[in-house]
Formats: C-alpha cells, sequence, structure tokens
C-alpha cells in the first residue's frame, strides 16, 4: 500500500510483515523457515530419520537440524542431499550422504 518513495522512507527502521500468500517467490523451490520445522524427515528408502526442529542459516547453505529419539543429524540444504520437500504431506525425503552421521 506505499505508492512512492516516501512512503516507503517514511517506514525505515520499521517491522514490516506481510501474509505468506502475498509474499512473491524466488522459485517452487523457496520455503519460509517456519514451514520446514516439524516436516518429517524420510530417507529415498522410506526409513524416518525424525523431525525438521531447527533450519541453521550459515552462509553458504542452509543446515536443516532433524531431530529423533537416538539424537540429531544435520543436512546441508543442497540438491544433493534434499530429493523433494512436500509441504502437502509434511515430508522431506533426502539422499544422506556419506559422513552425514548422528549427533547426540
Amino acid at each position: 500500500g506505499l505508492d512512492d518513495r516516501a512512503e516507503v522512507e517514511s517506514t525505515r527502521g520499521e517491522l514490516l510483515e506481510t501474509p505468506d500468500r502475498e509474499v512473491l517467490r524466488d522459485d517452487d523451490e523457496s520455503y519460509f523457515v517456519h514451514e520446514l520445522i516439524g516436516l518429517r524427515v524420510l530417507t529415498a528408502a522410506g526409513a524416518e530419520l525424525g523431525n525438521i526442529t531447527d533450519v541453521l542459516q550459515s552462509g553458504a547453505a542452509d543446515v536443516y537440524v532433524v531431530r529423533a529419539a537416538v539424537g540429531e543429524t544435520l543436512l546441508p540444504a543442497i540438491g544433493e542431499v534434499i530429493e523433494r520437500i512436500d509441504l502437502v504431506s509434511g515430508t522431506m525425503t533426502v539422499r544422506p550422504q556419506a559422513g552425514l552421521e548422528q549427533a547426540d
């Protein structure tokens, strides 16, 4: 609802919020952190790894923190690892790479 630069400048330093449905996403593979928290994480073979409890935004790539009863797994948010995100079913399918281990 701001129509000119002067109106926009008047909001400098203010917190602006908008409903998710009104935000233009870069592409079909862009997600809000709050959409990812709670997703069940499954391997491509169907094994359940746990649920996403946090998203670490470290710079080069986000890292998904997946918590299960046996500990945490850290998954880089890269195409080689993340196969599919399905918000409707509440799942993320992954292809864990060698060297990705669970932490206690």
